[in-house]
């Protein structure tokens, strides 16, 4: 009895002691887990210390580079041509203006000097320093009556550069200290960061340590498992495998291991025994095959036809040796194998041969059949063949056999295709012309609702094209569309294909609204890359209309001209991007059409018309003036903004009559405030970039303003377009300053003006854009840069206007910081013209103008 029972539990404690492949498997992915936790573990700390690193470095180089640049300014005004020549020259000679010079010298230094303090928290030496320049510059102002008056008495030179002069040379040393005061912070945070990269080496020995010893003890454990576990049966298995293929079948293969290795040995055995009878097997319709193969042997020599001998049962073929040729192997090589045969047909032919063939056998209604297809040559090229077969039958209707020829139709298909080619490519670029992108559409979109959703267009048309057309000639062009053809082809993505449709004007087709605008990026980007063609190197993009058909689309033409509409929005709106169709920009492109249609006619009916926005004193809510803006009340479409109907009117320059309008309208209800009041009442009027830039518009303009000699009229210019060509500009703004007629510069703060171009212009009013305006918080980063904007702004002698206040709280934080003027919904609305007279009456009667 105890016998047994340990003979029978001595299998269960074997089967328990058994360590399959996969357990092995774990146990090596478990250390390796916990070798891979270690080595993230110090790879997130040596990370964290180099961000540390790298935030103190960027931290350190933003505030560095605006103190260098305020510093390099300031040493700009006082240097040479600055301060220090300018008030010598003043005490030696005196000539007129010089007085002048060296006040707006000052100024700008000042102004440079308060640029640097406010960049970022000053250290004490910093703040001696800058209270050092700035007594210098208050010498230098003290001094000047004194150099008037002595110079007035006509003071001996020499006794003059005495009783006046002033030390420059705290100065000097205070310049000095600022410039060594930043590479002095470099080496501090250099030290810094010194440390905290020793500490990230010291993390880095430990930790390399630590996992390198966890490695090399899982490499140990992992090589004596594997030598024992795997590679030993692995070596028994290839010696049985060898036997397999040898064909050494008479001995069977014995295996007693439980894991996988062991279930792989008997599924080895098992193989042995079915291969000993399928060899048996073989070796008998070999003999079949050799009977069958002499049969068609004399008749297959005998026709220029490929002959073919397909037995469904035992599922070998017969192919004669013409039939061989044509596919340009030796005879024999196609094995006897229908599959062998469908390896040289065409992979995009494969699928619908298959079911010819398939049709062929199961439709007992028709016992002959015929298809055509192409091949894929054992040379690598392609040719086409035409088969011819017959279907042999049982006594039920089941195909046995199929016999037939195969012809070469090679060159009849390619005379065939070159006719189609021409009449569906582009004879210039070799692509797929507008008749094919129409035909293809037409197809696609006729498959059923669900297989034609998702088609795409994109639709593109250079920039410049016709510029270098015209200038460089058609030869020129034709071969840039050339290279812009070839560059379209190289960047398409799978299943995608593009079609030129003329001119300058190409189509890419792709599928999905993801790979459409993935695409139109990638043809922008590959685009911007200038063509060389022959000795120039030519540039252009492509602005790009995106349409997706939806299923709603009533046909090719419809979704081909939804592209275009998209490519007229991308067009519209400065070229060199990429617009998506919808509905609502069909329907916009419709209103636009409209509104550029009725403009001029608004303007005689008087449909257009201005509001006024009160610009009130900061300091006690008083009216000073409006700022002049036009509106239009279309008699079907309602109320229209600015936003849309002038951005029409400057491309179509319609512009140049509506502006004329809205300053004749301005001036004429600033005259008759004035003559009702008797208060300096002022109407600001905005000067677009296409009225400023046509010199006959400018010039009638100041003619009229001349003759009318109009009081309290201001222009207003945006700061892009001064610097868009600032000594243009600079001309044009010197005559409006001439005729005495006050400058504005809007939006200030949106544009890419700098300081130095700021001084040169003649603006009296400086307006702060909105942007800085709304949300304006106090001791905020923000707050900071409009008071120096407006401390800038009041050293160059310019009042300041806020735009775009609406609350209490940004008007009182304006007043603090010292801005002049403000207007915003928080003061009113822009109000019709009578609304603005009354504001200007109870002014009149209040006395607060």
């Amino acid at each position: 009895m105890t016998s047994m029972a340990m003979t029978q539990a001595r299998p269960q404690r074997n089967r328990r002691r058994t360590m399959t492949l996969r357990t092995l498997a774990n146990l090596m992915v478990g250390g390796l887990v916990i070798v891979l936790a270690v080595m993230a573990l110090i790879g997130g700390l040596l990370l964290n210390g180099i961000r540390d690193v790298e935030d103190s470095w960027n931290a350190y180089d933003l505030g560095a580079a605006t103190k260098s640049d305020a510093l390099s300014e300031l040493r700009s005004y006082l240097g040479a041509g600055g301060v220090v020549d300018l008030f010598h020259e003043f005490q030696v000679m005196g000539p007129r203006g010089a007085r002048a010079e060296v006040e707006r010298a000052v100024s700008l230094a000042r102004a440079n000097l308060e640029t640097y303090r406010y960049t970022a928290t000053a250290t004490a030496e910093e703040e001696r320093a800058i209270t050092a320049i700035a007594e210098t510059l208050d010498a230098v102002t003290a001094r000047l009556p004194e150099v008037e008056a002595g110079q007035a008495a006509h003071q001996l030179t020499h006794i003059l550069l005495r009783d006046t002069a002033v030390d420059f040379s705290p100065t000097v040393e205070a310049l000095r200290l600022l410039d060594g005061q930043i590479s002095r912070d470099r080496a501090a945070l250099g030290a810094t960061n010194r440390a905290v990269i020793d500490r990230q080496q010291t993390i880095l020995a430990i930790g390399g340590s630590v996992a390198a010893a966890l490695l090399a003890v899982l490499a140990i454990l992992l090589v004596g498992l594997t030598h024992r576990r795997v590679l030993t049966p692995l070596n028994r298995l290839v010696e049985e495998s060898r036997r397999l293929a040898l064909r050494q079948l008479d001995q069977p293969f014995v295996w007693t291991r439980r894991d996988e290795l062991g279930q792989l040995g008997r599924t080895l055995e098992d193989s042995r025994s079915a291969l000993a009878s399928l060899f048996s097997a073989i070796e008998e319709k070999t003999q079949r095959l050799i009977d069958s193969e002499q049969r068609y042997a004399m008749a297959a020599a005998a026709t220029n036809d490929g002959l073919w001998d397909w037995d469904l049962v035992s599922g070998e073929v017969y192919a004669s040796a013409r039939l061989h040729q044509m596919l340009g192997l030796a005879d024999g090589a196609l094995g006897g194998s229908f599959e062998r045969f469908m390896e040289f047909v065409h992979p995009d032919d494969a699928a619908r041969v298959r079911n010819l063939w398939r049709k062929a056998i199961v439709d007992d209604g028709h016992n002959s059949f015929e298809m055509e297809f192409r091949t894929r040559l054992n040379s690598g090229a392609e040719g086409w063949m035409l088969v011819h077969g017959v279907v042999g039958r049982d006594g039920h209707g089941h195909a046995v056999r199929i016999v037939g020829s195969a012809t070469d139709i090679t060159r009849r298909k390619a005379a065939e295709q070159a006719l189609i080619h021409q009449a569906t490519h582009d004879y210039l670029t070799g692509l797929p012309n507008r008749a094919y992108l129409i035909d293809w559409l037409r197809v696609a979109m006729g498959t059923g609702d669900e297989a034609r959703r998702g088609v795409a267009l994109l639709f593109l048309d250079l920039d410049g094209f016709k510029l270098i057309n015209d200038s460089l000639g058609h030869a020129i062009g034709d071969r840039l569309l050339i290279a812009v053809g070839q560059r379209i082809a190289d960047h398409l993505g799978p299943n995608e294909f593009a079609v030129r449709l003329g001119g300058d004007e190409f189509v890419v087709v792709t599928t999905g609204e993801e790979a459409a605008l993935a695409g139109a990026e990638r043809l922008e980007q590959a685009l911007t890359t200038p063509f060389r063609i022959g000795d120039m190197e030519l540039r252009t993009s492509a602005s790009i209309g995106v349409a997706i058909d939806d299923g709603l689309a009533a046909d090719p033409v419809s979704l081909l001209r939804d592209a275009d509409i998209a490519l007229y929005r991308a067009k519209e709106h400065g070229r060199s991007r990429t617009e998506v169709f919808t509905t609502a920009l069909r329907d916009a492109i419709l209103i636009r059409h409209r509104l550029q249609t009725d403009l001029t006619r608004a303007i005689e009916a008087r449909e257009v018309f201005l509001l006024y926005q009160p610009i009130v004193r900061l300091t006690d809510g008083g009216l000073i003036g409006f700022e002049a803006l036009v509106r239009w009340r279309h008699p079907e479409l309602g109320l229209i903004g600015p936003d849309r109907f002038i951005p029409i009117a400057e491309e179509t320059g319609q512009i140049l009559p509506l502006g004329r309008f809205v300053l004749e309208e301005a001036v004429r209800s600033l005259k008759r405030w004035r003559a009702q009041s008797g208060l300096p009442i002022t109407v600001n009027v905005n000067l677009s970039a296409r009225q400023m830039w046509d010199a006959p518009y400018v010039e009638d303009m100041l003619t009229w303003l001349a003759e009318t000699g109009v009081e309290g009229l201001k222009i207003e210019v945006t700061e892009s377009m001064t610097m868009s060509d600032p000594d243009r500009a600079l001309a044009i703004l010197g005559r409006f300053h001439d005729l005495g007629i006050p400058l504005c510069m809007d939006d200030f703060g949106t544009g890419y003006s700098s300081l130095s171009y700021l001084g040169r212009f003649p603006f009296d009013v400086l307006k702060i854009d909105k942007s800085f305006v709304s949300d304006l918080a106090p001791d905020s980063g923000r707050a900071r840069l409009v008071r120096g904007i407006v401390n800038l702004a009041h050293d160059l002698g310019l009042d300041v206007v806020g735009e775009g206040v609406e609350t209490a709280e940004e008007q009182a934080i304006l007043t603090g910081l010292g801005c002049d003027y403000a207007q915003g919904y928080l003061f009113a609305r822009p109000l019709p013209v009578d609304d603005a007279g009354s504001w200007v009456r109870r002014a009149a009667s209040s006395g607060t103008a």
